[in-house]
């Protein structure tokens, strides 16, 4: 008995190994409304996609499971252990995404990029050369994956993907004879359980007679095509093989057997089998209809399950089996996994996450920059700390307010600097000064030396000013001390030497107090010059007035006598 070709209800996947007309040996799936040919030729990717093209189709294009699936089938069926090309790219002039499920290619074919991927590994990330991907055996055995590479480096295969319209059952035969088909992507094999639109079958059958031909090209009701003619070819009497009918084969005096179906059951299109009268049309499912004898069956796509009354389809969580590694969203018939800020997606599917380092991407933190899990914190240098509403900024720290140093302090970007009066040198440590060695002075650190003798006593009480120089940090005088009494001819005491203590608080809180004692210094002597002067200055006036007061005229040498009355004799009269 014939098996029955359903188009419409009836997924057919068949691998052939067949030699092209170019010669060339391939391997085609074909299922749905596509075929994908295996093409064994040692080219870049350029390449293959012109000899794809060339022959009305693409690089094939893996972009959902099921598509990848078949695929896996086609390289499993045909043995291919090496890479293929596939027709996902990515063009010069475009970056890496490491956040998109394709990281920025996009599949020759056309068409949304959607949420499936299998990178092997992460593509290299580049925005200034093309990158093309290749399908390429992973573990476990059995699986396949992507993996990048330049686009001019030759493999030794590509895949090609041919879409059409529908597909064709094997064509029914009514006698012993043979079938080949030629597909239009120039395909042609003895043997083919779906043949595309478009496909020419050669018939020959036994008993000489010449070919019979057959194009799959007749449209059906819902979709999908039929042989034209419809067969069965090669006709015999129905004593051979029922005269390759389903349920009867009824011959009739000068005519060809033909065949019929019981009550209940039409003739199918291909006018060999038999379907149930009406049982899927229209179609009482949700999903697909499949007939049965006597009735019919639903059936739903992936990711969905069929309904408790068995023609509704419903979508499946597939979330609540815990696919991700972070969050899950349930989509209608699918999934997406998430993951969450600071994390990238990674792994087979992108169902795991991998933490992003946001430190490696320039400019993020002003100094310093610390990644932890799904985050990354700025730090400063030392010497900066955070400037207060400004966000990240660092803001360079004033170590003088801090007194460090016992005298003046100057800020430096992240440091300070600690500055010595005349006659003072720096501490090893910056912070400190100490008092510069003098002519008369054996420098720090020579044990055993005695200082040479000046021939001038040095008195007790010079010896404790001496020391109290050193100590306050007042500067060396180069006179030589006072004596209080002690005879010349005495004994020379030893040269004194300063009394250094170990740094520690007090001295940084002895700055401010030298600091001050330098500055009322320096007032008292400027006031001191001032009074000098101002003295000077009243003495020479006052010099000045009396070189004044001493100065004479001519006038100053005579005197004055009173005038008396003139006398004219003695008996003269008075008036």
């Amino acid at each position: 008995m014939a098996i029955a070709w359903l188009p419409l209800l009836v997924v057919v996947v068949v691998v052939v190994a067949v030699r092209g007309s170019g010669g060339e040996d391939a391997e085609v799936v074909c299922a749905g409304t596509a075929c994908y040919s295996l093409h064994r030729a040692k080219l870049g990717w350029n390449g293959a996609q012109e000899s794809c093209r060339h022959n009305g189709g693409n690089l094939a294009p893996a972009g959902s499971p099921a598509e990848a699936e078949r695929l896996r089938e086609l390289l499993a069926a045909a043995g291919w252990p090496g890479p293929a090309w596939i027709g996902l790219s990515l063009s010069r002039g475009r970056c890496v995404l490491q956040q998109e499920p394709l990281r920025g290619f996009t599949w020759t074919a056309g068409g949304e990029p959607g949420n499936y991927s299998a990178w092997l590994s992460e593509p290299a990330v580049t925005c200034l050369s093309s990158r093309c991907v290749s399908l390429r055996p992973a573990e476990p055995p059995g699986t396949a994956g992507w993996a990048d590479g330049p686009c001019r480096a030759p493999l030794p295969a590509f895949l090609c993907k041919f879409s059409f319209r529908g597909m064709c059952g094997p064509l029914p035969l009514a006698g012993p004879g043979r079938v080949s088909y030629t597909t239009p992507f120039g395909v042609r094999s003895p043997r083919l359980a779906a043949a595309p639109f478009g496909t020419l079958a050669e018939a020959v059958c036994e008993g000489g007679e010449g070919p019979a031909f057959a194009l799959c090209k007749g449209p059906l009701e819902g979709g999908g095509f039929a042989w034209h003619p419809p067969g069965p070819l090669c006709p015999a009497a129905c004593a051979h093989r029922n005269g390759g009918c389903q349920h009867r084969c009824l011959e009739a005096p000068g005519e060809p057997p033909r065949c019929a179906c019981r009550p209940g059951y039409v003739l199918a299109p291909d006018m060999a089998s038999c379907l149930p009268e009406d049982a899927c049309r229209p179609n009482p499912c949700q999903g697909t209809c499949r007939t049965r004898p006597g009735g019919f069956e639903c059936g739903c796509e992936a990711g969905y399950a069929l309904a408790p009354d068995g023609r509704r389809c419903l979508d499946v969580d597939e979330c609540l089996a815990g696919p991700c590694q972070h969050e899950c969203r349930n989509t209608a018939g699918s999934f997406v996994c998430l993951c969450r800020p600071g994390y990238r997606p990674a792994g087979p599917g992108d169902r795991h996450c991998r933490d992003e380092d946001e430190c490696a991407r320039p400019g993020v933190c002003p100094q310093l920059c610390l990644n932890v899990p799904g985050s990354f914190h700025c730090a400063c240098r030392p010497g900066y700390q955070h400037q207060p509403g400004s966000g990240d900024a660092c803001l360079d720290v004033d170590e003088c307010l801090r007194n460090p140093c016992p005298g003046p302090c100057r800020n430096l970007p992240g440091g300070f600097e600690c500055l010595c009066p005349p006659g003072f040198l720096p501490e090893e440590d910056g912070r400190g000064c100490r008092a510069a060695p003098t002519a008369g002075e054996e420098p720090a650190g020579a044990p055993d030396s005695t200082p040479p003798s000046t021939g001038i006593p040095r008195t007790a009480g010079a010896l404790r000013t001496t020391a109290l120089l050193r100590t306050t940090g007042a500067p060396w005088t180069t006179g030589p001390p006072q004596t209080l009494g002690i005879p010349v001819g005495g004994a020379t005491p030893p040269a004194p030497t300063a009394v250094r203590s170990a740094p520690g608080p007090e001295h940084s809180a002895d700055g401010p107090r030298l600091l001050l004692y330098y500055i009322l210094g320096s007032l008292v002597a400027i006031l001191l010059v001032l009074a000098f002067a101002l003295v000077l200055l009243a003495c020479r006036r006052r010099a000045a007035k009396r070189e004044k007061r001493t100065a004479k005229s001519a006038a100053d040498n005579y005197c004055w006598v009173p005038e008396q009355p003139e006398s004219r004799g003695a008996g003269g009269e008075r008036r």
